[in-house]
C-alpha cells in the first residue's frame, strides 16, 4: 500500500486523517485475514506435534507386533569361562549337562627354515585343498575326503613371486580359507600356513607341480608340499585339525567348530575351555527383555497422552492457555479409539486377556502404568498368553488345524474352515477360509485376497474333510493399534486429510489477502481524488464568502 504522505488542504480540510480513518476501515479485513491465518498455524502445529506423538507410539507398537519379542529366552552357565550360550526363542525350557573334552582348532604347517624371508624357494604352483584324511581300516584304505563346502585353492609362483614373502602374500592374496605367515623360530624362517576354519574336515593338503620336474623332494616349490598319503611332508604339523569333543546329558558329540548351534534346539554354545567338571546350562524365558519391551510400550503411551491433553486442554472460555485442539473431533476421536482398544480383551489368550491381567493399568489422567511384579508373574506362568496378548495368534475348534502366520491386512475375527482335499505328498489341499475359496500349498491353507481372512495361514492335517470348524484370530494389541494408527498416519489418512483441508483455507486466505493489498493503493487514491475535489470546493466557498462579505462591508461605508 502506498504510504500516506501528510497534508492539509487550501481550504483546511485535514485530508490526511481523513484519509488515514478511511484506510484503517478498508484494511479492517486484512487483519481478521491474519487472525485467521495465525489460527490455522497454530493448529497445524498442533497436528503436526500430534502426528509426530502417534507416529512414536507406532513404533514402540510395532516392537510389540510379533510373538518372536515374546520368545526371548536367557541361557546361564555354571561355569560361563569354559562354555558361553545364547538361546533363539525355540529353545525347550530346561537345564542341560556340558563337559567339553577337547577343543576344536585349525591345523598349521611349517615349512623347512630358510635364512632369509627374502630367499627363493621354487617356482611351478601350488594346490592348497580341504578336507579329511582317514587312516586305513580294515578293508578301507587311507584316504583325503575333499570338504564338499569349499574349493580347492591353485597359486602360480613365478619368477616374480617365488621368495618365501612373495609365496606368503600369494597365498594371502587369495583371500580364501588359509592364511600364510612367516615365523622366526630362531633357526631361520619359516612360512607357515594355517587352516582358517577348525576341525578335521578342514585339513590341509599341499599338491605341488614344481618346475624343477621332481614335486616330491625337498628342494623348489616340492618343499611346501604336504600329503601324509602320499608321503610327501616336506611341511611340518605344527598344530593338528580336531574336532571339538562334548558330551551333552550323556551324549557324545564331535563337532568341527567352537561354535555348536545344532546339537541343543535353539541353543547356540560357545565352547572356550576343556571343562574338568559338568557344566549346566540353564535355559528361561527373559523376562527382563520382554519387561523393558512392554516398559517402552507404556512410556510412548504415556508421551503420547501427555501431549494429547496439552493439545486439548480446557482452561477458561476464551483463555489462550487452552489446547490448541480443544473441542476438535479428529484429536478427541483418537483419544477415544486408542483408551477403548486399550482395555480390549484378547479372544485367543486363556488366563491372561487384557492388560490390566500382566500389571498394565490405566490412572484417571489416562496415563499406564506397569507393575513389574504382576508383570513377570504373568510371563513366568504363561508367556504364551502374554504373547497373544500383543501378537498374531488363533486357536482352532479342530486340533488338526493350527495357525501358521498371518499378514498385517488379515482382520481379526472367527472363521470357518472347510477342505474337500486333504494335501500333502506332493498334493496341494483344497478348500475355504471364511467361505472364499484358499491359495493352498501342501495342505497349508491361505486366506484369499479381498476376504477378511486375506493372508491368515493355517495348517489342516488329519483324515477329515468337509467342515473342520472355525478358527479365531486376533491381532493382538499391537496388531489393531499399528491398523489404527495406520489410518491416522497414512498419506490418506484423517490427519493428512485435517491438514490438508487447513493447508488449502491458509492459501485461499493467502490469495484474499493479496487481492486486498492490490486494491489499496487504488482505493487511497480514490480517496484523496475525492478529498481534493471537497477541499477546492471549500476552497472556491470561502472565496466566494470573503468576495461578498467585502463586497458588503463596502456597500455599508458608501451609505
Amino acid at each position: 500500500m502506498t504510504a500516506i504522505v501528510s497534508s492539509t488542504g487550501v481550504s483546511g480540510l485535514p485530508i490526511d486523517s481523513l484519509v488515514s480513518a478511511q484506510m484503517q476501515v478498508e484494511q479492517q479485513p486484512l487483519n481478521d485475514i491474519k487472525t485467521k491465518i495465525s489460527s490455522y498455524n497454530t493448529k497445524l502445529s498442533a497436528y503436526s506435534t500430534l502426528k509426530s506423538g502417534l507416529s512414536t507410539f507406532q513404533t514402540a507398537v510395532n516392537k510389540l507386533a510379533t510373538a518372536a519379542k515374546f520368545n526371548a529366552q536367557s541361557v546361564t552357565a555354571s561355569d560361563s569361562n569354559s562354555i558361553s550360550a545364547t538361546a533363539n526363542g525355540t529353545a525347550v525350557i530346561g537345564s542341560y549337562n556340558v563337559t567339553v573334552s577337547q577343543l576344536a582348532t585349525s591345523q598349521k604347517l611349517a615349512s623347512a627354515a630358510y635364512s632369509s624371508a627374502t630367499d627363493i624357494v621354487g617356482t611351478g604352483k601350488l594346490t592348497i585343498s580341504f578336507g579329511t584324511f582317514a587312516a586305513a581300516a580294515g578293508s578301507n584304505p587311507a584316504a583325503f575326503t575333499a570338504n564338499g563346502d569349499k574349493t580347492d585353492i591353485s597359486i602360480d609362483i613365478t619368477s616374480s613371486n617365488n621368495t618365501l614373502a612373495g609365496i606368503r602374500d600369494a597365498i594371502n592374496a587369495q583371500n580364501a580359507s588359509v592364511s600364510a605367515s612367516i615365523v622366526n623360530d630362531g633357526s631361520g624362517n619359516r612360512l607357515v600356513v594355517t587352516s582358517k576354519d577348525t576341525g578335521e574336515v578342514n585339513s590341509l593338503k599341499i599338491s605341488v607341480a614344481d618346475d624343477d620336474g621332481n614335486a616330491t623332494d625337498s628342494a623348489g616349490l616340492s618343499a611346501l608340499a604336504y600329503d601324509p598319503l602320499a608321503g610327501t611332508n616336506n611341511m611340518t604339523q605344527m598344530v593338528a585339525a580336531k574336532n571339538a569333543l562334548l558330551n551333552v546329558d550323556g551324549m557324545s558329540i564331535s563337532k568341527p567348530s567352537n561354535t555348536v548351534s545344532d546339537v541343543i534346539q535353539g541353543v547356540t554354545l560357545t565352547l572356550k575351555s576343556v571343562t574338568t567338571t559338568s557344566n549346566a546350562l540353564t535355559v528361561g524365558t527373559d523376562t527382563d527383555t520382554i519387561q523393558a519391551s512392554v516398559q517402552s510400550f507404556v512410556d510412548a503411551y504415556n508421551s503420547l497422552n501427555t501431549s494429547m491433553r496439552n493439545l486439548t486442554k480446557f482452561v477458561s472460555a476464551g483463555s489462550t492457555a487452552n489446547g490448541a485442539l480443544l473441542g476438535d473431533s479428529t484429536a478427541r476421536n483418537i483419544m477415544v479409539k486408542l483408551k477403548s482398544m486399550l482395555s480390549a480383551s484378547s479372544p485367543t489368550a486363556t488366563t491372561f486377556k487384557t492388560l490390566t491381567d500382566i500389571g498394565v493399568t490405566m490412572g484417571s489422567d489416562g496415563a499406564l502404568s506397569l507393575d513389574s511384579t504382576k508383570l513377570k508373574t504373568a510371563v513366568t506362568t504363561n508367556v504364551s498368553d502374554v504373547a497373544k496378548l500383543f501378537s498374531p495368534s488363533a486357536t482352532a475348534t479342530d486340533p488338526q488345524v493350527s495357525f501358521v502366520s498371518s499378514k498385517s491386512d488379515t482382520a481379526s475375527g472367527t472363521y470357518a474352515v472347510n477342505v474337500s482335499q486333504l494335501g500333502g505328498n506332493g498334493i496341494n489341499a483344497i478348500g475355504t477360509i471364511n467361505g472364499a475359496t484358499a491359495i493352498t500349498s501342501g495342505s497349508v491353507l491361505t486366506g484369499a485376497l479381498g476376504n477378511a481372512s486375506f493372508g491368515l495361514q493355517l495348517s489342516v492335517t488329519g483324515t477329515a474333510t468337509g467342515s473342520r470348524g472355525t478358527v479365531t484370530f486376533s491381532k493382538g494389541l499391537a496388531g489393531e493399534l499399528s491398523s489404527l494408527l495406520d489410518g491416522w498416519l497414512d498419506s490418506d489418512g484423517a490427519l493428512t486429510t485435517k491438514t490438508d483441508g487447513i493447508s488449502s483455507s491458509i492459501k485461499v486466505l493467502n490469495k484474499k489477502s493479496d487481492d486486498i493489498n492490490a486494491r489499496l493503493p487504488s482505493i487511497e487514491a480514490r480517496y484523496r481524488a475525492q478529498y481534493a475535489k471537497l477541499d477546492a470546493l471549500l476552497s472556491s466557498m470561502q472565496s466566494t464568502s470573503n468576495n461578498l462579505t467585502s463586497q458588503l462591508a463596502s456597500i455599508s461605508n458608501n451609505n
